[in-house]
């Protein structure tokens, strides 16, 4: 989802930078709801104000719910299909090189400086340890973290250090 995003909303339509994309996701991803309805309800009251965020939010659930709502009448017959168990095999894979793809490009547009390598590097070597040892930690636990640092190294301290 995120790469079509980038390169509808980012690439072709230039309605949001790189930069704007990558801080939604962030506040997106430690929101309730997929990242498609947090970011059309951004996107719209950006674009038209209260009413733009509350029609583009029921554009981007209406199709979804009627569809999903559809596929939920015959899904248990649908899955019974060994092809479309082969099918969903192969969308695994896909999905898998997509959240690379959109990982890789997200990384690229990363500011780098020494803050944000070094935390980069920490949460990523964290959560593979994590991962590895199977323990139940949140990754809002990462964004609340890097929130926090980011207002240090970049808010606070330096405000502090301009005010005197």
């Amino acid at each position: 989802m995120l790469t079509l995003l980038q390169g509808e909303l980012v690439e072709k339509k230039k309605w949001l930078s790189n930069d704007e994309l990558m801080e939604i996701t962030a506040i997106a991803e430690s929101t309730p709801g997929p990242i498609a309805i947090n970011l059309a309800t951004y996107l719209g009251y950006k674009r038209g104000g209260f009413f733009g965020a509350l029609f583009s939010t029921l554009g981007v659930v209406i199709t979804p719910f009627t569809l999903m709502f559809v596929i939920s009448l015959f899904l248990e017959k649908f899955l019974s299909f060994e092809a479309v168990k082969y099918a969903f095999m192969g969308v695994k894979v896909g999905v898998v090189f997509l959240l690379l793809k959109v990982s890789i490009t997200l990384i690229k547009n990363l500011k780098k400086d020494w803050f944000g390598i070094i935390l980069f590097s920490t949460v990523t070597i964290a959560m593979v340890i994590i991962t590895i040892l199977a323990v139940k930690f949140s990754a809002i636990y990462f964004i609340l973290l890097g929130a926090v640092l980011g207002l240090l190294v970049y808010g606070i301290i330096p405000k502090k250090r301009r005010d005197k």
